[in-house]
């Protein structure tokens, strides 16, 4: 539908002789613009720049040459720069159209050529700019490039805020649990710092150790505050009685466990008089099921402990010694000996009325040592690779130190392990006495 359209002459090249041939000059008469109804206050033969709004983008161009002599043999080229990438073949229409160009800027041409074809070397030209909208405007593209990292910056400053709004509250929230935490540690430090103090009391004195037995030693070494390892004495008869006893677990429940095996081996030994070492431990482990509740109860109770006694006659010189999982080694002037214990523990849930330790007996001779020790020497980790220190390096030791005095031997074993543990935690809790004739 035709809105709109400007008439004129926009642009008129005069007439050129070039011998008897005339190059005819060419003109645009008119440009249309197919869109949205406009009005316009100038000539075209005026204008030589339309400036249009992106919504009159519909453009329809009419041109003619003016060669009198045969004009209906007239014909023309024409380009629209900016659209098209070269001329128009030659036409004898005069009016060219573009629809729906982009915004931009363009310059339409057109040449004419007579009848002898002889082309007119300007021709005619208008330029065109068309106005983009304003959302396709650079200026609109850097408001919105602004707006956007405004509100990216905006954003990650509300973020950044709230995240170190809320670390001050976890913050606050960790303080103050760290606080509490740090007061029921100190609680719980006190309580088992006083049930030390009550295991220590316990514990047979080693001055009323080195009364009966002056050449001996006692490397004691809890893994925790409190021990599952105890060492229990007593005299009953003439007859004098070492325990080493590794309770199950270490630290507060190892420590419960000692407890009762320390006032159990007082029952057995001091007020019913039994100092056979096999019987001992026979009722030692029936007591700790009894009082345990082993076996009877819904109460899932596997505790126990390993147990290496010895009883000394002192009228005989001789020594009689059972086992729970612990041996006993004498070390003399030949190769150390080894008295292999029982392979079964005190108390435990294999309830067995049948369960009977042995009883060995060996003689004393001038210079011997006893060791009884628990486990946790052996199971130490340390040294360059991390590894347990073992039974076999630990019996070596034994061999290589037992002519020493026992306070020496006691020091040695102490450094020994300390060094071999480095960085390395203490696994569980240490207990070795040795004991020299």
């Amino acid at each position: 539908m035709f809105l709109g359209s400007m008439s004129g002459i926009v642009s008129f090249i005069p007439e050129k002789v070039i011998g008897n041939t005339h190059e005819p000059p060419v003109s645009i008469t008119s440009c249309e613009l197919f869109g949205k109804e406009f009005a316009i206050d100038t000539l075209t033969t005026e204008k030589k720049h339309l400036e249009l709004s992106w919504e009159k983008n519909t453009i329809s161009f009419s041109f003619i040459g003016l060669d009198y002599e045969m004009p209906s043999k007239n014909k023309y080229k024409y380009m629209l720069e900016g659209a098209d990438a070269d001329w128009s073949p030659p036409t004898t229409h005069h009016w060219a159209s573009y629809v729906q160009l982009p915004p931009g800027h363009y310059t339409f041409r057109v040449k004419a050529c007579n009848n002898d074809g002889v082309w007119s070397p300007v021709g005619a030209a208008i330029s065109i700019n068309i106005i983009p909208p304003f959302w396709k405007t650079n200026w609109f593209y850097a408001l919105c490039i602004i707006l956007i990292l405004a509100s990216v910056y905006g954003f990650i400053k509300y973020r950044t805020r709230r995240i170190e709004q809320e670390k001050k509250v976890l913050e606050a929230k960790v303080e103050e649990r760290t606080h509490q935490l740090a007061e029921k540690n100190r609680d719980i430090t006190s309580s088992i710092q006083y049930a030390k103090r009550i295991q220590q009391a316990i514990l047979p004195p080693l001055e009323e150790i080195k009364q009966v037995l002056p050449e001996s030693f006692v490397l004691y070494m809890p893994k925790d505050i409190v021990s599952g390892d105890f060492y229990w004495f007593g005299e009953h008869s003439n007859k004098t009685i070492i325990v080493v006893a590794d309770c199950t677990g270490h630290g507060v429940p190892g420590a419960l466990m000692s407890m009762i095996g320390h006032n159990l081996l007082n029952q057995i030994v001091l007020e019913k008089g039994i100092t056979k070492p096999a019987s001992i431990l026979n009722n030692l482990s029936t007591m700790v099921q009894t009082a345990l509740k082993q076996g009877v109860s819904t109460i899932d109770t596997t505790d126990g402990m390993d147990v290496a006694l010895c009883c000394f006659d002192k009228g005989t010189g001789e020594i009689e010694y059972a086992g729970a999982n612990r041996p006993l080694i004498i070390a003399g002037n030949g190769e150390l000996k080894k008295i292999d214990p029982d392979k079964m523990p005190i108390g435990g849930t294999q309830i067995d009325h049948t369960r009977s330790f042995t009883n060995h007996s060996h003689k004393l001779k001038d210079g011997e040592v006893i060791y009884m020790f628990s486990d946790g020497y052996a199971d130490q980790f340390g040294g360059d690779k991390g590894k347990k220190f073992m039974m076999k390096r630990f019996l070596e030791m034994l061999e290589e130190i037992k002519t020493r005095p026992v306070a020496e031997q006691e020091s040695h074993l102490q450094n020994a392990i300390i060094s071999w543990r480095g960085d390395h935690e203490q696994v569980d809790d240490i207990l070795v006495i040795g004991i020299k004739v």
